[in-house]
């Protein structure tokens, strides 16, 4: 078995800007997780838990470098990574942010699963959003087409699916002795609900809604 590190969380990739806001990042992005899980189908059947934390979340900041941990992992290709975790995320946007609606001193908190959504988790259960803090699972394929507002808490149904799940720019492949590593990118998401700039302006489909916004970050894993 092999290694595979979840962490260490680095701006590896290209990102969009936004027009009013150009560059702005979130100096913070926190979330409780549960469990990371992998598959080797992009439609994310059958997914293998790299770390389970149990039913008491680890908070980690995907945008500050933290580790989230470890585990073993069969050699193998898998393009589905499954991250399950509590639906109150927090991020504070960046200093350089010159917008008014956000606030570089205060972290924004957002309830990312409204009421009436659902989430299929990785053991098939199904999580039914009634209140704030729920568990739910976002999918991560390189089936997923998406990289804005598509329903990221159920699994792309067939390739090219541009309605479930997020885009993984690059399967994790386990091979001889090397590891990888699965990086968050969120440099460039956040964005003023109000610009024209913000995911097609007010009223988008970024993860939350109010003034201000977090587009999904890009994911995608790289060989270390």
């Amino acid at each position: 078995m092999k290694k595979i590190l979840v962490g260490t969380f680095s701006a590896l990739l290209t990102f969009s800007s936004f027009a009013a806001d150009t560059g702005l990042s979130p100096s913070s992005l926190k979330l409780m997780v549960y469990k990371f899980s992998v598959s080797t189908d992009p439609l994310c059947t059958n997914p293998v838990a790299v770390i389970d934390n149990g039913s008491s979340p680890v908070e980690v900041d995907f945008a500050g470098g933290v580790d989230l941990g470890s585990g073993p992992l069969e050699a193998g290709t898998y393009p589905c990574v499954i991250v399950e975790f509590n639906s109150n995320i927090k991020f504070m946007p960046s200093s350089n942010s010159t917008s008014t609606n956000c606030n570089s001193n205060d972290y924004e908190t957002r309830d990312i699963c409204r009421s009436g959504d659902s989430s299929r988790l990785s053991d098939g259960t199904t999580t039914t959003c009634t209140s704030a803090g729920e568990r739910v699972a976002m999918y991560i394929s390189t089936a997923s087409t998406s990289t804005t507002g598509s329903d990221a808490f159920n699994p792309p149904t067939s390739s090219s699916d541009s309605a479930h799940g997020f885009n993984l720019a690059q399967s994790l492949r386990v091979t001889g002795s090397a590891a990888g590593k699965f990086v968050v990118n969120p440099a460039g998401k956040v964005c003023d609900d109000n610009d024209a700039g913000c995911d097609g302006g007010p009223g988008g489909t970024g993860i939350g809604t109010g003034s201000c916004r977090l587009e999904p970050p890009t994911f995608t894993f790289t060989q270390i």
